[in-house]
């Protein structure tokens, strides 16, 4: 073997280690929760570890699945280096481009997930797929040709990949969400102080955190109305805003700055609802509309005020805003939030009672009622 295959293949080999490590971390997480260096609650790396892409038929990471093909690869190159039979040689060199295609279809599919489906990135992730994207680039500099077998080895590694997307995309999203269990009654929010969907007298009062940056807390959003008239009015949602920025929330990481503006955007609102509940309605459906274009996109904060003022008046607006009591309510909804992120997980929208909690991934109300029938308890 040239001596510059061996480097690209030695160097591959190496890479593939800490590409390793990297996806057994990754399972862990996703497994047992836990607390990663710069991932912790409401970090965008701590929900798409744990969200619905994390996953295999929503049960198995799909970073195990890649820890396997890891250990494939090495075990691959370690017979292309060590075994003196050229039969076994040149079978390892067709796996390894089957492995290389693999690595880097994944990489692409994932990373496309992270710009297209999630809009955020998670940085455990994208080191693992840039990994996975130069391995593949130096195994196939640095394997023997293996004649008409080569480009065919190599699109059965891709085709694997778009099996797995595949897959994934005919799982329903409603399969994968995050719950827990208290064994110490939470200090829920409650109707007094807070805006409220359905009857406050209802059956079954539940306490929704949600960020007003947050594309999934959009979606959760505007099913509500309908999950509450699923359940024949029995069932009221209090709106806890949930800033997932440290400047207000001292459970989300301090290198946290994707949803920089949360704390601003929460503020306005409670600031609107404790001065007329009706303008409230108006701006928060008005934080979460689509915009024209079709899409979803979080509203600046500039813009938001501006928007309060006006339909609320820039004086009482301002004097709200200087009372204790929006700050003092966000302290209160960020206290919930760390009491239910004991368990590694941070994902939102966030569904609280007296002693469950719920973080869905259900695309429409009826996968929305059936989780909250199952995992929360109501009926």
């Amino acid at each position: 073997m040239p001596l510059k295959s061996r480097k690209c293949l030695i160097a591959a080999a190496l890479l593939s280690v800490a590409a390793l490590a990297l996806c057994i971390l990754m399972s862990v997480h996703s497994l047992r929760g836990g607390t990663l260096a710069g991932c912790g609650a409401g970090a965008p790396c701590d929900d798409l570890m744990t969200g619905r892409w994390s996953r295999l038929f929503g049960v198995f990471p799909v970073s195990g699945l890649a820890a396997g093909v890891y250990l494939a690869f090495l075990f691959c190159l370690g017979c292309l280096f060590l075994s003196g039979d050229d039969g076994i040689r040149r079978t390892a060199a067709l796996a390894l481009r089957v492995l290389a295609g693999a690595i880097l279809g994944s990489a692409a599919w994932f990373i496309g997930l992270q710009i297209f489906a999630e809009g955020a990135f998670c940085k455990y992730c994208m080191a693992t797929h840039g990994l996975g994207i130069v391995i593949s680039v130096l195994t196939l500099c640095g394997l023997p040709s293996s004649g008409k077998r080569a480009v065919p080895a190599f699109c059965a590694g891709i085709g694997a990949a778009m099996l797995l997307a595949v897959i994934q995309l005919s799982t329903p999203a409603e399969t994968v969400y995050q719950a827990g269990v208290n064994e110490e009654p939470l200090p829920l929010i409650g109707t007094a102080t807070h805006p409220v969907v359905g009857n406050p007298d209802a059956e079954y009062v539940v306490d929704l955190l949600y960020d007003y940056q947050c594309s999934h807390c959009q979606r959760i959003h505007g099913l509500l109305d309908e999950v509450v008239g699923s359940f024949g009015g029995r069932v009221a949602f209090v709106l806890c805003p949930c800033p997932l920025s440290p400047k207000c929330n001292p459970y989300v990481p301090r290198e946290e700055t994707r949803f920089e503006g949360s704390c601003d955007l929460a503020r306005l609102a409670l600031a609107v609802h404790s001065i007329d509940p009706e303008a409230f309605r108006t701006f928060d459906a008005w934080l979460f509309e689509e915009s024209g274009s079709g899409g979803w996109y979080p509203r600046g904060v500039a813009d938001a005020r501006m928007y309060a003022a006006s339909l609320v008046g820039a004086e009482r607006l301002e004097d709200a805003l200087t009372s204790s009591a929006v700050d003092l309510s966000i302290a209160r909804v960020a206290d919930l939030f760390g009491r239910t992120s004991s368990q590694g997980h941070g994902g939102i929208p966030r569904f609280v009672t007296a002693g469950r909690w719920l973080v869905p991934e259900a695309s429409d109300a009826s996968s929305l009622v059936s989780l909250l029938f199952s995992e929360l308890g109501i009926r």
